[in-house]
């Protein structure tokens, strides 16, 4: 049995490889051991089981994690960021600069879907990648997350308990400024995600695949004028399919 773990910033996601995918996802906060440790003992794992990581924290956490992970598994293996992988091809100067949560989403967008892609990965920071169906990774862009939007309004005192809602608005120009930071937020990522696609489907001639991931992956959706695939798993979904292909 294979286990795909996703290690972001605020949470652990877990799930089992399947033939066609993946399953029994769950979510853990990072200090949430315990529940973690229940997690895998319903899952009923044999000697041979493997876990496939991948990780953006720092070396300390991810030592203390498979320490108590370790009894699980028999063996645990970190995702890394390559020059390349499965005919895909990284564009960073220095390969290991790109996340390896994003690494992986732009290697199995490209074998996945067989076309150009526009990856937007949703969680605490917002990332736009693009790739070729050719497994050219031509970069991307990166912004606030949700949460840390909102967090640049916590010294204003009128605006500590600003939160970002689902309501829709229509109209651009707001006159209550809980609606105008919405507005402002959601004008932000859809203007952003939007140019990135004119300019990508422009350059390669095509009409993109465009993936939305991560925790905020609907709500981001729903700001986006585009076609999308929602896929709040994505990073899991990728993982899986990269460890049956290498």
């Amino acid at each position: 049995m294979n286990i795909v773990a996703d290690i972001g910033n605020s949470q652990i996601k877990i799930a089992i490889e399947r033939k066609n995918g993946i399953s029994k996802v769950k979510a853990f906060r990072l200090d949430d051991f315990i529940n973690i440790k229940k997690y895998l003992k319903s899952l009923d794992c044999d000697d041979k089981t493997y876990l496939f990581y991948s990780s953006v924290l720092d070396t300390n956490y991810n030592k203390k994690l498979i320490q108590i992970l370790k009894p699980f598994f028999e063996k645990i293996t970190a995702f890394k960021v390559k020059r390349s992988l499965l005919s895909t091809t990284n564009s960073y100067k220095k390969a290991s600069s790109l996340g390896s949560d994003r690494w992986a989403q732009i290697v199995a967008a490209k074998n996945i879907f067989k076309k150009d892609c526009v990856i937007v990965s949703c969680g605490s920071a917002i990332s736009v990648d693009c790739v070729t169906k050719n497994g050219a990774h031509k970069g991307g862009v990166l912004m606030s997350g949700a949460e840390r939007y909102i967090n640049c309004f916590s010294d204003i005192y009128s605006l500590k308990n600003i939160k970002l809602t689902q309501e829709k608005i229509n109209n651009l120009l707001q006159t209550d400024t809980v609606k105008q930071i919405n507005v402002g937020y959601r004008t932000m990522i859809s203007a952003s995600v939007h140019k990135v696609y004119e300019e990508f489907k422009k350059n390669t001639k095509t009409k993109p695949t465009v993936i939305v991931s991560g925790s905020y992956a609907r709500q981001i959706a729903s700001y986006i004028e585009i076609n999308t695939l929602v896929e709040p798993f994505f990073v899991l979904k990728s993982l899986a399919f990269i460890i049956k292909s290498m």
